[in-house]
């Protein structure tokens, strides 16, 4: 799934559809500031009239509704865009930080990969992939190259997971090919347009936690405006965080079933200095 339509999916279900608004004024001929009846704006939903025709010479502040033209004028001036209680990259910093709740307790595997790490004569200790949680299994090529059967290694080895490095018994007198198998930690999307890196059956855990999050940050917005709009004055912030507080203890108890077993690890046991090398 594309991170945008989680996104509009939770904006159905937490009731953040964007309005479309229209604010219409005339210019006092003197004045380039001004502000929009209502924020935050929707990305890429703003446009600017001056005299019913759209200009580009203004800038505007998507969070506070901010306007500021490039000249003044005293002629007609309206602001179209949609109205929303939190941006997209709002939506997606939600997102984030329920990847970043996921911790390693989940994980997508990488079986058998050649790209991870390769053997160099005299080197002993190696780096990992970066995105590495668990090394599960090693193999050697038999004849030095990627079209060679991959088997174990007649090496004692060891993966030391703090360091995330893969230490030989024994440094090689040759390089050669591995065949890596290992848990990667989960991608998190860094823009709307990413691809979620999660298991479908993980969806629901993204929307407890967005929801959770949404709920507690409206509430603290309610509670530091000192104007509310009608709508948001007949919210309880309480409320609010109590169903954040409900969300989270969902996330926890659903997390905690649908963590992935890891599997076991195939690697031979380290004896410092001990085994042969191909």
């Amino acid at each position: 799934m594309i991170t945008s339509a989680l996104i509009s999916k939770l904006r159905r279900k937490y009731n953040d559809l964007p309005e479309l608004h229209q604010d219409i004024r005339t210019g006092d001929g003197s004045s380039t500031v001004y502000k929009t009846m209502k924020a935050p704006i929707k990305e890429s939903s703003f446009t600017q009239y001056v005299s019913g025709v759209a200009i580009t010479g203004y800038t505007i502040d998507l969070d506070t509704g901010d306007l500021t033209l490039g000249a003044a004028t005293s002629q007609e001036i309206k602001s179209q865009y949609k109205a929303v209680k939190f941006r997209d990259q709002h939506w997606l910093e939600f997102i984030q930080d329920a990847f970043d709740s996921f911790g390693d307790q989940f994980f997508k595997t990488v079986i058998r990969s050649v790209t991870g790490i390769t053997l160099s004569a005299d080197v002993q200790v190696y780096d990992c992939p970066s995105d590495c949680i668990r090394l599960t299994e090693v193999l050697e090529s038999d004849n030095y190259t990627t079209s060679g059967n991959f088997k174990k290694p007649y090496v004692n080895m060891s993966y030391d997971r703090r360091s995330n490095k893969l230490v030989l018994g024994a440094k090689p007198s040759k390089a050669n090919y591995l065949k890596i198998s290992y848990q990667r930690k989960l991608t998190r999307p860094t823009a709307t347009t990413s691809t979620l890196d999660v298991e479908d059956n993980w969806l629901q855990l993204l929307d407890l936690h967005v929801g959770a999050q949404q709920a507690r940050s409206y509430a603290d917005r309610i509670a530091k405006q000192g104007n509310v709009s009608v709508e948001e004055g007949h919210i309880s912030m309480s409320h609010l965080r109590t169903l954040a507080n409900d969300s989270d203890v969902k996330f926890e108890n659903l997390k905690r079933k649908l963590k992935p077993v890891m599997p076991s690890i195939s690697i031979p046991y380290y004896i410092h200095g001990g085994g042969d090398v191909l």
